[in-house]
């Protein structure tokens, strides 16, 4: 069997302010002398491969309860291409290059890739957001700081675990 990554955060968030993390971003981290991992060492949380309509191979399903509190873009960036996106796939630069981005409405579930440009955005209303996300099997790294173990179902032994906060 194949392990997938499962993220619920549900919270009450306060009008004007984002749930998750804000600022256009990929999952992926860049290739730079800053980057969280070594340059030329791969580093996969999810990846994702497009096929055609409904042919998918691996990435990152997300949904949330709540409209416009998810913007996705309809691009992918590339990675590997030094300075592109900072450590943690940071790239707000990138911004006017890509054009608009689709809003999520709530209860909308969708697919991307690690390398799949998106941001939260700050809530219209306050109230209680609920936040999925699946990450499908293909990872390198995890993050013990930002997740929490199942005790029911070990790592793959070729996961390599970072006890460190990656956005510190």
């Amino acid at each position: 069997g194949k392990v997938g990554y499962l993220t619920v955060h549900e919270s009450y968030v306060e009008a004007g302010v984002t749930q998750r993390r804000k600022g256009l971003h990929i999952e992926a981290p860049g290739s730079s002398q800053e980057a969280a991992f070594t340059p030329g060492l791969e580093h996969a949380w999810g990846m994702g491969i497009f096929y055609g309509p409904d042919m998918y191979e691996g990435g990152i399903y997300v949904a949330s309860n709540l409209s416009n509190t998810s913007e996705v873009w309809d691009a992918l960036v590339h990675k590997d291409t030094p300075g592109i996106v900072d450590k943690h796939g940071g790239c707000e630069h990138l911004r006017p290059l890509i054009g608009p981005g689709t809003k999520l409405q709530a209860n909308q579930l969708i697919w991307m890739t690690d390398c799949t440009p998106h941001e939260a955005l700050p809530q219209e209303t306050s109230c209680v957001r609920q936040f999925f996300r699946l990450v499908m099997p293909n990872i390198s790294h995890w993050f013990a700081a930002h997740s929490t173990p199942n005790p029911l179902v070990p790592l793959p032994d070729h996961i390599i675990v970072v006890d460190s906060n990656k956005f510190a």
